[in-house]
C-alpha cells in the first residue's frame, strides 16, 4: 500500500503523508492510519523512484518548520499526489 501526500486547505504549503486507506475516495484524511509531517517541498521534486515528494523539515534560515493547528479534517491530497507512480 502506497502513501499519500497530503495537504492543509489553508496552508498549501505543508506536506504529511498516510498510507492510502487512511484517505477517502474524495481526497480527505479519514483518520485510518498515523499521519507523517514531512514539511514543506524542497524544490528538488519528485523522488527518482516516483515514490512521492521530496520535502524539508527546514526553513530557509534552518528553523524547524511547525504543523498548521488546523483539524486533520482540512487534509486533502496535494496535488503533487497524482504523480507519485509506485
Amino acid at each position: 500500500m502506497r502513501h499519500v501526500i497530503l495537504t492543509c486547505k489553508n496552508h498549501p504549503n505543508l506536506r504529511w503523508s498516510c498510507k492510502e486507506i487512511a484517505v477517502n475516495k474524495n481526497g480527505s484524511y479519514n483518520g485510518e492510519r498515523n499521519l507523517f509531517f514531512n514539511g514543506t517541498p524542497s524544490g528538488k521534486g519528485m523522488f527518482s523512484d516516483g515514490s512521492g515528494l521530496d520535502c524539508t523539515p527546514f526553513d530557509e534560515n534552518g528553523n524547524l518548520i511547525q504543523e498548521c493547528n488546523c483539524s486533520a479534517k482540512d487534509l486533502i491530497r496535494a496535488p503533487e499526489d497524482k504523480l507519485v507512480t509506485c
